[in-house]
């Protein structure tokens, strides 16, 4: 439990600083779907660090992909609500959430590691 709360605070960490830097370079609109991927991509991003962590003693090729996918069908789910429904700035959206989300898989090895 200790490695799940190092790791996320790491990722609000992470979050917080590419939001806060990517809300420079965009308007209000822009600003709220970046806190939205954000936010998003944190819920996305432990779900699947709890799975690779539960199946990572026996399967950890196994968890890691399961993680993947669970990010790749958040992003195809987002992309068609963002596009769709919310009608919310398409590119600050989907670059912030593909980039928290690259960022914190990048980091997430670090943490795994740990027992």
């Amino acid at each position: 439990m200790k490695t799940f709360a190092m790791y996320a605070a790491a990722c609000a960490a992470i979050v917080a600083l590419m939001g806060g830097a990517a809300s420079l370079f965009t308007d209000d609109a822009g600003r709220q779907a970046v806190f939205a991927s954000a936010c998003l991509a944190l819920g996305i991003q432990l779900l699947a660090f709890m799975v690779a962590r539960l199946l990572q003693p026996r399967h950890f090729a196994l968890g890691w992909g399961v993680g993947s996918l669970m990010r790749l069908v958040a992003l195809l789910l987002y992309a068609a609500v963002v596009a769709r429904l919310w009608r919310a700035p398409m590119a600050p959206a989907l670059l912030s959430f593909v980039a928290f989300l690259f960022v914190m898989t990048v980091v997430e090895p670090l943490f795994l590691k740990r027992p």
